[in-house]
């Protein structure tokens, strides 16, 4: 609810993400949510990918509150799972660390992930502005976890800071 969040109910944002508008979209969360989260999951760590996703998902109703007009409703978590994606889509810049001629390797990570974002997040019956502003998002985090070894990532006491991050 833009009006609330201008009022300073900023976590508004963040609940946002957990509220389904109905059945039908609580499925279609799940559905591609369960893939897209896992995938994230196995590449980042549990907790790391979660927290990214979610915090994404919040960048995703934050652009939302930016570019729509007043007053503006926002639920779902197709902005995570959005975030996911982007989490995804750049999981291969870790590979430049290895090898600069990786270059080939991380632009077609990048390629196929929008692709997959033009197919799965631009309905245009869906939130289409929360869809691209969480792939934006976890594209810029996910690039940022790229940079950051995955045994740093996977280690068990960063997945449990980053699960408790997200569960406060």
């Amino acid at each position: 609810d833009s009006l609330s969040v201008a009022a300073g109910q900023w976590w508004r944002l963040f609940a946002a993400v957990l509220l389904p508008a109905d059945v039908g979209h609580l499925m279609a969360n799940l559905s591609a949510g369960f893939l897209v989260l896992g995938l994230a999951m196995g590449r980042y760590g549990i907790g790391c990918a979660l927290l990214a996703a979610y915090l994404a998902g919040a960048g995703g109703n934050l652009t939302g509150l930016a570019l729509y007009p007043d007053p503006y409703r926002g639920v779902g978590a197709s902005g995570m799972v959005m975030g996911g994606l982007g989490l995804l889509a750049v999981q291969s810049l870790s590979l430049w660390r290895e090898s600069p001629k990786a270059a080939r390797y991380i632009l077609s990570g990048v390629v196929a992930g929008v692709l997959l974002f033009v197919l799965l997040g631009l309905d245009p019956a869906s939130d289409v502005v929360a869809h691209l502003g969480g792939f934006v998002f976890g594209l810029a985090l996910g690039g940022a976890l790229a940079l950051v070894r995955q045994e740093v990532l996977r280690r068990a006491a960063m997945n449990l800071v980053c699960g408790a991050i997200l569960g406060g």
